[in-house]
């Protein structure tokens, strides 16, 4: 059987152009959210994300994208003064991931944490179990922290379980440019695009599987 067709295949699926597009809907939402947006926040929230199994330095420890969420979490505070409150409890049979990052926020970055949530093991328990710490404190508006790619659940997740809550949804670093380009290297095939695509994807299909089930099973689910 001839296999001709491989390689076109193997070509088209390995386009970074492949994830550009579903990259950029996902982040040109918050394009505009800068420092200047949380002006009017009261608080500062960290989402977790995940723990590396071992560390040379101290298991465990913050994983890549976890750290890019705390070092830019630290330095809204530094700019704002806010209050920071960090969720998540990850699988990690001894550290939380909320116990873990305000150690590094507190002991490598000089912040202070306020509050720790270490109930949460989604992205809709972080927004539940951070709702009751909000609604005891009068809190009405958060500056909700977390990788651009995953913004957009996080704040349709946070939007719909915080009851009236104000969401201010910002990163530090965003993939896609602002406006929409593209250039020869993204038709030329790239190993790495494999990577953002799992990451990519995995956002979109997730988003529109909640969306769904909110629609047609009234949100009773964890994610």
């Amino acid at each position: 059987m001839s296999c001709w067709w491989l390689l076109p295949f193997v070509w088209i699926v390995s386009m970074p152009i492949t994830y550009a597009l579903p990259l950029f809907w996902l982040e040109k939402s918050f394009f505009h959210n800068t420092f200047k947006s949380i002006k009017k926040s009261q608080l500062i929230v960290i989402l977790g994300g995940a723990l590396t199994q071992s560390s040379t330095m101290n298991p465990p420890n913050l994983s890549r994208n976890l750290l890019e969420r705390v070092r830019f979490g630290a330095f809204l505070q530094r700019k704002s003064n806010l209050p920071i409150l960090v969720t998540g409890c990850g699988s990690h049979p001894q550290y939380s991931e909320a116990k873990k990052m305000k150690e590094v926020l507190e002991e490598e970055f000089g912040a202070k944490v306020a509050y720790v949530e270490e109930q949460s093991n989604s992205t809709k328990e972080n927004a539940l179990f951070s709702f009751e710490i909000l609604k005891k404190r009068n809190i009405s508006t958060i500056a909700l922290v977390s990788n651009s790619w995953h913004l957009k659940r996080a704040n349709y997740l946070f939007e719909k379980h915080t009851f009236g809550i104000e969401i201010v949804p910002i990163a530090d670093f965003f993939y896609a440019n602002q406006k929409f380009e593209t250039e020869l290297s993204d038709f030329l095939p790239n190993m790495s695009t494999f990577y953002y695509q799992r990451r990519f994807y995995c956002e979109i299909v997730a988003l529109l599987v909640y969306r769904l089930r909110d629609r047609y099973l009234g949100g009773d689910y964890r994610e």
